[in-house]
Parts: structure tokens; C-alpha cells; sequence
């Protein structure tokens, strides 16, 4: 159901803060996909003023979010530049709405794609104010502070990663409803019949999976000079494709957050096999033996990645879930434990200090800052969805994916 907001206009002169707090108390309800389609049929002036009510809560609650996070947290360099640019967005929209009298749209559309460009780096910046936080604890505690660790015992920590939960959920809203009314609104003409704005209505599951296999593929060709291959349902990956069975399964659903699922997935289990492929080929001492090795044509046998999802559209209608398996290095009970926080990566080569977070992303590397799969979560879960592990050391891992 859409959610309706009250006409509260923020009084000209009034204090930035107070407006904000006001905004921010309000409820922000996730779209889901029947929501994103409702609104595309309603008038564009609708639209444009649903999208305006929505900017005004979201934006508010983004700022206020950041802002109360405890332990200091909030007072990092990065997350008080990404507080700041929420709240100067606030009074962007608040002006907007005073100038006007409301929604103009030759200006707003601007006004809204600016916000949108503006914040595609809040996740690294995010990231950023992380490494920096560990790094003004390592100055007042030292150099052993492990929040993964600590979670149990200091429950700050927990409320954080809950904060930033409800904080990407709530940017997530904010995009896809600036995305999506855009789209709507400058009825842009494709030849794709199945995009209703962002929802693609003909989604297919194994297609998107493919195209994420190939780009985790790249990256490990890139970084290892090696890669894992893929079955699908007991059949090889580039086989299973040409089948009819891979367009078979299709439901609505935004498709670019599944593939940010998919990928940050088979990033893990292709991580995790050509670790598992070096430590049983050389005891784990490192890429320059075991490529040293590579070249007297004795490559290492890479655990392959295994999919199964259901067959056939009735059955995917009843149950859309897919499982990746892997044979790789595993979990332990207590690596498992802290898998989706916000403070963990069981990366090596990751960055050591925030001045190094920017450089680092630039490479668009395999894994390393820790936020691959709590953002994976987040969004499986904006759908109803979810996403669960299991498993078994040495042996590898089980990832459910529920949509």
C-alpha cells in the first residue's frame, strides 16, 4: 500500500535542526515491487509529490541517523561529511518547496538527479568512516581493537551496525524513488517492453547470475590469474545458459539489485575456492610460487561453484530461492557469526587506513572493505527477502538467497 505523508511544511526562518527532527521522526516505508508499479500508474504531478514527501522524511532520517550513531562514531571525518551533505539536501528540498509554493518541476528533476549523483559515493565514504573510527580507538585502546570480536560484550557496536542498517535501507528508498519517478517521468522510449521504470517485469534469475559469474570471473582472471567454474543444476554455467530452463524462471523485480547480490556472492565463493586451491596446492606460501608453478602446466584444481534453483515457473513462483555452494576455505562458527558486520572482512590485502579506502576501491577489487555482504542483505531483505549461511571448515559454504 503507498504510503501517505501529511502536508507539514517546515515554516521559512524556522531552525534547520528543528525541521529536521520534526521530518525524521515520521515513518519511511519500504517499496516494494507492487508499490514501484502502483506508482507508475498514477498522474506525473503525483509522482513528483509523492518523490518530494518521501525526499523530505528519508533525507531527514538519513541525517539524524548518522548523526546519533553512539561510541563516536558519528563524529568521524567522513561520516560527518556525509551527515552534512544529507542536511544541506534537507534545506535544498525545504527551499525548493518555500520558493515555489511546491514542486516546480523544470527545476526539481534537477534538484532531485543532483541528490541522486551526489551520493553514489556514500558507501565508500561509509566504509571510510569505519576504518577512521578504528582508528581513533586504536589510539585510545591500541592496536588490538576488534569490534567483530567485541560485539557480543559491547553492545554500542551492535547498535551501530543496526543504525547502518536502517541507514542504507532508508538511501535505498531514496534511490529507488528518484530513479524510478525520473524514469517514469521523462518517459524515455526502449525497446525493452518489460521495464516499468527501475522494475524490470520479465526479470530472469539465471541470466542476471550469469552476467555476475562473467564479472566475478574478470576479476579473478584479473587479480589471480585463475577462476572457478560454475554449475548450474549439475550442468556447466556457459551450457546451462542455452537452455530453455534459463528463461524460464522470471518474476518482477528491480534487476540491478540483483545483480549487486549475485555478484557480491560469487565474489565470496570464488575468494574462497582459489584460496582453498592454493592452500592444496602449495600449503598456502603465496600467488608467485603457485603461479611459478602454473607455468610448468600443473595448475591447481579450483573447487567449482555450484547453483541450484528450482525448475519451471510454477515451482519458482512458489519458492524463489537459489543456493550457491562452494568448496572453499569454509567458516568457523565464530567467523560465521560475524560474517554480515559492518567491522569484519576476513580479507588480507584491505586497506589499513581510511587515506587508503579511496585508492583501494579504485581497482574495483574482489573483496575487501567488509560491506559486500551486510549491503547484499539489506537489499535482499527491502524485498521481503534474505539471504542465510552455512558453513564447514575446509570444506566451504552455503549461501541461500530467498527473493
Amino acid at each position: 500500500m503507498l504510503q501517505q505523508f501529511p502536508n507539514i511544511v517546515a515554516q521559512p526562518g524556522r531552525c534547520v535542526l528543528s525541521s529536521l527532527a520534526e521530518f525524521a521522526g515520521k515513518p519511511l516505508d519500504k517499496r516494494s515491487v507492487v508499490d514501484l508499479l502502483a506508482i507508475a500508474k498514477l498522474p506525473q504531478a503525483e509522482r513528483s509529490q509523492l518523490l518530494h514527501e518521501t525526499l523530505k522524511v528519508g533525507l531527514a532520517r538519513s541525517a539524524m541517523r548518522l548523526s546519533e550513531m553512539p561510541f563516536g562514531f558519528s563524529n568521524t571525518p567522513s561520516i560527518k561529511r556525509v551527515t552534512s551533505s544529507y542536511i544541506k539536501n534537507f534545506r535544498q528540498v525545504m527551499e525548493h518547496e518555500h520558493k515555489f509554493g511546491g514542486i516546480k518541476a523544470s527545476t526539481y528533476t534537477n534538484l532531485t538527479a543532483n541528490i541522486f549523483n551526489q551520493h553514489r559515493g556514500t558507501m565508500l565514504d561509509v566504509a571510510k568512516g569505519v576504518f577512521e573510527f578504528y582508528e581513533d580507538l586504536e589510539t585510545l585502546f591500541g592496536k588490538d581493537v576488534e569490534l567483530a570480536e567485541m560485539r557480543e560484550h559491547l553492545p554500542l557496536i551492535k547498535d551501530i551496525e543496526r543504525s547502518l542498517d536502517d541507514f542504507f535501507t532508508t538511501r535505498l528508498t531514496l534511490r529507488l524513488l528518484i530513479s524510478h519517478v525520473h524514469s517514469l517521468n521523462t518517459l524515455k522510449t526502449s525497446d525493452d517492453r518489460t521495464m516499468v521504470g527501475v522494475v524490470n517485469t520479465n526479470t530472469q534469475p539465471i541470466m542476471i547470475l550469469s552476467k555476475a559469474f562473467i564479472a566475478a570471473r574478470f576479476m579473478c582472471m584479473r587479480d589471480f590469474k585463475m577462476a572457478p567454474d560454475m554449475k548450474i543444476n549439475g550442468i556447466p554455467h556457459d551450457e546451462y545458459i542455452r537452455y530453455d530452463a534459463a528463461t524460464q524462471q522470471h518474476f518482477a523485480y528491480v534487476h540491478t539489485h540483483l545483480f549487486y547480490i549475485f555478484l557480491e556472492l560469487l565474489k565470496n565463493a570464488a575468494r574462497a575456492s582459489i584460496e582453498r586451491a592454493q592452500l592444496d596446492f602449495d600449503g598456502g606460501t603465496g600467488n608467485k610460487t603457485l603461479l611459478a608453478r602454473s607455468k610448468g602446466n600443473t595448475m591447481p584444481k579450483i573447487p567449482e561453484i555450484n547453483v541450484i534453483v528450482p525448475e519451471g515457473q510454477q515451482m519458482w513462483d512458489q519458492e524463489r530461492s537459489v543456493k550457491l555452494a562452494d568448496g572453499g576455505t569454509g567458516m568457523n562458527r565464530i567467523v560465521l557469526s560475524k560474517a554480515f558486520c559492518y567491522f569484519y572482512s576476513s580479507v588480507k590485502s584491505k586497506p589499513q587506513v581510511a587515506d587508503e579506502v579511496s585508492d583501494f576501491d579504485r581497482r574495483m577489487p574482489l573483496a575487501g572493505f567488509g560491506f559486500g555482504l551486510p549491503i547484499s542483505r539489506v537489499m535482499a531483505r527491502y524485498f521481503a527477502g534474505d539471504i542465510d549461511l552455512n558453513s564447514i571448515p575446509a570444506k566451504g559454504t552455503d549461501v541461500y538467497v530467498y527473493l
